[in-house]
């Protein structure tokens, strides 16, 4: 039986993985002297995320967290998971059984949890070091040409994206672009994560408000949306594709897996989603790159060396993340 602190201690290294938007939709639960792991679909995105999958990608992030985690203190897991759908607005839904082992090897990709972190902003200029780091799983694009297509297929797809007002209104809801918003520091994008000066956090409500219509219409929406610049200094941008019928709480696991890999090398990261979710686009950049049709690309991730310290990471307290 894991004792509480200790439980506490590891829920809490498990929320250090990355959720799409930040939400965090992971919940753990004691079972007998095991655990499960529960998606919080009320925290689901209903716009962005209708599915269910980017909700299976978080927690499966978190699944792969704990059991590095729990690897670090010499316990064991194996994992049945549920196959229960994480369509938004179904409450708590069981992800994960996890029956603890003791006297299981340590995995030092655990190390890294820490280490890993989102970076929006522009990377160091220099030619990336990646000592031989492959994967079967991600196409890893180099070359500046290569780049410059992703840079450009993000901003374009980005804004068909933001053309929707509902996935607008999700968006700003999840944005913390003031430190007094309540749940600032607790989930949600902050303004430093996405790097934004006080002015643009200011701006973003009306530009991606009332003000978008107009702006739109003028052209400026392209312009405040790009990405371009801080996409192209990116040395490595990562394709990351999985079987086109696997789970996304599977695929997640592999997902954290190689985010933990590029901090090893001292990388940090940033998802462009918008590459992976808008359909015509994922079909042009899986042409382009030979990702073949019986693969599913899940995310498209720059990578390099940021040109700072990470800022603050923005966390749940264990008292939302384990229940009772």
């Amino acid at each position: 039986m894991i004792a509480q602190q200790q439980l506490e201690r590891l829920v809490t290294r498990a929320a250090l993985a990355p959720s799409v938007h930040n939400v965090q939709p992971a919940r753990w639960r004691r079972d007998g002297a095991g655990l499960v792991l529960l998606c919080d679909t009320g925290d689901g995105l209903a716009t962005g995320d209708p599915a269910g999958r980017d909700a299976g990608l978080s927690c499966g992030a978190a699944l792969e967290a704990m059991v590095l985690a729990l690897s670090a203190e010499g316990i064991g897991a194996e994992v049945a998971l549920t196959q229960r759908g994480l369509k938004p607005g179904h409450g708590l839904v069981e992800v994960a059984m996890l029956r603890l082992v003791e006297g299981a090897a340590e995995q030092g990709l655990h190390r890294q949890l820490e280490r890993r972190f989102t970076w929006r902003g522009a990377f160091r200029d220099g030619t990336p070091e990646l000592f031989g780091w492959d994967r079967s799983d991600a196409r890893l694009v180099l070359d500046r040409k290569g780049r410059v297509f992703l840079a450009e297929a993000n901003d374009a797809a980005s804004l068909a994206m933001l053309q929707d007002r509902a996935f607008r209104r999700e968006l700003l809801h999840w944005m913390r672009l003031s430190d007094r918003h309540p749940r600032a520091g607790i989930d949600g994008m902050d303004r430093a994560a996405l790097q934004l000066g006080r002015a643009e956090a200011l701006a973003a409500p009306l530009v991606f408000g009332p003000l978008w219509p107009l702006l739109n219409a003028t052209g400026l929406t392209r312009k405040v949306t790009a990405e371009t610049a801080a996409t192209v200094s990116a040395p490595v941008i990562a394709l990351f594709h999985r079987p086109a019928e696997e789970d996304a709480v599977t695929s997640g696991r592999a997902y954290l897996r190689m985010c933990l890999e590029a901090a090893s090398l001292g990388f940090a990261g940033w998802p462009m989603a918008a590459i992976g979710d808008h359909r015509p686009t994922a079909e042009a950049v899986c042409a382009r790159f030979g990702i073949g049709p019986e693969r599913r690309l899940v995310q498209a991730i720059r990578f390099g060396k940021p040109t700072a310290e990470a800022p603050p990471r923005a966390r749940r307290p264990v008292s939302e993340l384990l229940l009772g």
